[in-house]
């Protein structure tokens, strides 16, 4: 057996683990304004839609903005199919869409980091709630 048969192997095993689905989208230009709101608008356009696999961290990284102001920052691995396209890069945006944990669906989070591995049995992402 080849290492390109073990891996092939292994990416369809991965793939059966893929139980949530998601949503990645990436900023389509600057924000527009918006003169019903008068806010200015980010429009965003969809880099993937399909399944996905969030995973639990450790807890979150309590961060200070200022005199008073903090945020916690939760990190969580993704894994996407390894023939998943195109490319996601780092501030992408990623929704779940469909998870057996109903909390975490419709929460945007922000891609963090992006792994890269010949080797790897899928695509692995690190994506940051910043709730």
């Amino acid at each position: 057996m080849s290492v390109e048969d073990v891996l092939a192997g292994g990416r369809r095993a991965a793939a059966q683990l893929l139980l949530d689905a998601c949503l990645i989208e990436r900023k389509a230009g600057p924000p527009t304004f918006d003169p019903a709101t008068g806010e200015y608008v980010q429009q965003w356009e969809t880099v993937y839609a399909g399944p996905c696999r969030l995973k639990r961290s450790a807890g979150g990284d309590d961060t200070q903005l200022g005199d008073s102001q903090s945020v916690t920052l939760h990190q969580y691995p993704v894994r996407l199919p390894w023939d998943a396209v195109p490319e996601v890069r780092r501030e992408d945006r990623l929704t779940l869409t469909a998870s057996d944990d109903a909390w975490a669906v419709g929460r945007p989070m922000e891609v963090v980091d992006v792994g890269y591995s010949g080797t790897s049995t899928g695509r692995h992402l690190m994506v940051e709630d910043k709730s």
